[in-house]
C-alpha cells in the first residue's frame, strides 16, 4: 500500500554508523541525519532520516551541515522505541541560504515542507483525548502492509476540530482510508531520580490533515463508495505568544 514522504529542511547532523562484518562482506553503508524542518503549522520539527549504500555515499559526499536539502522516501519505525525514520529514495540540495531558524518558514514554503501520503486500515479504536493545554485530540494507529517491513503500524492523530468531528462520524475500525498530513517528532524528557542519567526518547506520529474513506475490510461492510476528500485547516501557530520549548510540541 501507499507509503511515501516528501521534506524540504536544513541538515543538522550527519552520522555514519559503524556497521558490522556481515554488513561490511555485503558492502553495505548506512548513514543516518537529522533536519530540522518546518510545519504547514509554521513550527518546526527535527526529523531522523536514513540513507543505505549508494544514497549513503552521495549523502556523505555532496551534502554539509546548515545546507537545504529535498528528501522523498518512506516511513519506517525505529525497531525499538516510537521514533518514525525517513528512509531516503531520493534527495535534492536546494539553492537556498538560510542565516537563522526563523527564515526557514519564510524562505521555505511550509505548505509542502512536510507532506505524507499513507493508504492503509484503521486498526484501532479512534479514541479522544483532551491535553494539558486543553486541546482536543483525536489519535488511531493505521497499518500500511509493505514488503519486507514487519514494522509498518503508523500512530496518527488529529488536531483540528472539524476534521476530528468529521472523522468521529465517517471512521471506524477497520476503515481503509487514505491519509494525507505530516510528520512531527518530539523529545519527552524522562527523569528517574538524582542520580540516574536522564533519558529523552523521542516520539513520532502523523497529524493527519485530510482523508479519503476507500472501503471496509469486513465482507459484512458493504459502505457506499463515494471517494470524497475530507480536508481540515491547518492552524498556524501564533509565534508572538510565549511558548515551552523552541521546537515543535504544541501539543501533550
Amino acid at each position: 500500500m501507499l507509503n511515501k514522504i516528501k521534506i524540504t529542511g536544513k541538515v543538522l547532523e550527519i552520522k555514519k554508523k559503524e556497521i558490522e562484518r556481515e554488513e561490511q562482506e555485503r558492502n553495505k553503508s548506512i548513514l543516518y541525519f537529522s533536519l530540522l524542518v518546518p510545519n504547514p503549522s509554521g513550527s518546526l520539527t527535527i526529523l531522523r532520516c536514513l540513507a543505505q549504500e549508494e544514497k549513503a555515499e552521495e549523502i556523505e559526499r555532496e551534502i554539509k551541515r546548515d545546507e537545504i536539502i529535498e528528501i522523498k522516501g518512506y516511513l519506517r519505525n525505529e525497531r525499538s522505541g516510537r521514533q518514525i525514520l525517513i528512509k531516503l529514495v531520493n534527495f535534492t540540495k536546494l539553492d537556498i541560504i538560510i542565516d537563522s531558524e526563523k527564515e526557514l518558514t519564510q524562505k521555505i514554503d511550509i505548505a509542502h515542507s512536510n507532506q505524507v501520503r499513507l493508504l492503509g486500515k484503521i486498526v484501532t479504536d479512534l479514541n479522544n483525548k483532551n491535553t494539558e493545554s486543553n486541546l482536543d485530540i483525536l489519535s488511531f494507529r493505521l497499518v500500511i502492509p509493505r514488503e519486507k517491513n514487519s514494522s509498518a503500524l503508523f500512530f496518527c492523530r488529529v488536531q483540528e476540530e472539524t476534521l476530528i468531528n468529521e472523522m468521529r462520524n465517517k471512521l471506524e475500525k477497520g476503515d481503509i482510508i487514505l491519509l494525507e498530513g505530516f510528520l512531527q517528532t518530539k523529545k519527552i524528557e524522562m527523569d528517574f531520580g538524582e542520580e540516574a542519567e536522564k533519558i529523552v526518547p523521542r516520539i513520532s506520529s502523523i497529524i493527519c490533515q485530510s482523508f479519503v474513506l476507500i472501503d471496509n475490510d469486513s465482507a459484512n461492510n458493504f459502505k457506499p463508495l463515494h471517494l470524497t476528500r475530507v480536508e481540515g485547516k491547518t492552524k498556524v501557530i501564533d509565534f508572538t505568544k510565549p511558548k515551552k520549548t523552541q521546537y515543535e510540541e504544541t501539543t501533550e
